[in-house]
């Protein structure tokens, strides 16, 4: 095989890049590789490689970019692209590399840092990209809390990460000024204990369900068809909503036919309420685990 041939060969396989010593490896020397610049065949990307094939799409500019520049991760929009995480950017080419490197690649975010671990890079596709908690992280600073904490309940609640996993990646990383740090822990103390704000018998409902492996709920959720009122807690897939009844909420009659006309309306709306007293979460917390489960499961 000549060497144009092997060169277009292994672009082909890195979005069209190619690096410079792949080049010398395939057999050219520096003169052949200047007479490709110059002719218009290859294109130099940054000092470490050339575009030697257009080839379209997000994914090809990724990864050219891990191709041609040193060390470099897939992190950000695109992680979270490659990772399928829900209510997030597609179609945005992010890279990560050292912080001790400044790097520019066309139509490619790249990003600085010295705190990406090899424990925080998995491989997908073929490339190094990183993992699902440090991609939550590295995206809290340009997301609102409200964004972070649906993103984190989505893929906690599917199962493809586990709160304490995210917050093992905060605790490595954190540091005075970091930015989206505070927010995250903000974010991951509140399912820890229920809503941040939440009475007691929220808190302590909430940590009946998480201690017996019930998927987390959303908390505060606003009702679909009123958005202005929410439930307790709520499992939107499958149409369940929670509410943790106090005895003091209770003997306020009028807060009581309000509860009873929203359990009518989310009937109405093809959801169901389960409601657990302080007697309940307090003195019999597996059956109000149980209880949730099976209504999960019958869903």
């Amino acid at each position: 095989m000549n060497a144009d041939r092997l060169a277009i060969t292994i672009a082909a396989r890195q979005g069209g890049a190619i690096r410079n010593d792949q080049a010398f490896e395939c057999g050219f020397t520096k003169g052949q590789i200047d007479q490709r610049i110059r002719d218009g065949r290859w294109k130099p990307l940054g000092r470490f490689g050339y575009l030697i094939i257009e080839m379209s799409g997000v994914m090809n500019l990724v990864r050219a970019a891990v191709a041609t520049l040193p060390n470099a991760v897939v992190s950000h929009d695109a992680a979270a692209e490659m990772h399928d995480l829900p209510k997030l950017r597609r179609g945005i080419a992010t890279v990560t590399v050292h912080s001790r490197t400044t790097h520019v690649f066309p139509d490619v975010i790249v990003h600085r840092c010295h705190d990406l671990l090899e424990e925080h890079i998995v491989e997908v596709s073929d490339l190094p990209v990183t993992s699902i908690p440090r991609t939550i992280v590295d995206l809290s600073p340009y997301l609102t809390s409200r964004h972070l904490t649906a993103i984190l309940a989505s893929v906690v609640a599917d199962r493809r990460v586990r709160t304490d996993e995210v917050q093992a990646v905060v605790d490595q990383i954190a540091r005075r000024g970091k930015p989206g740090i505070q927010k995250i822990r903000w974010i991951l103390a509140e399912r820890d204990c229920g809503p941040r704000d939440g009475t007691p018998l929220e808190r302590i409902g909430a940590q009946v369900l998480r201690s017996r492996g019930i998927p987390e709920p959303r908390f505060e959720f606003p009702l679909p068809w009123d958005p202005s009122r929410r439930f307790d807690a709520a499992f939107p897939d499958a149409c369940l909503a929670i509410e943790w009844d106090s005895r003091r909420w209770h003997e306020m009659v009028q807060a009581f036919a309000r509860d009873r006309e929203r359990d009518r309306q989310a009937l109405l709306h093809g959801w169901r309420v389960v409601r657990f007293t302080w007697v309940d979460v307090t003195r019999q917390p597996d059956e109000v685990a149980d209880t949730v489960r099976r209504l999960l499961a019958s869903g």
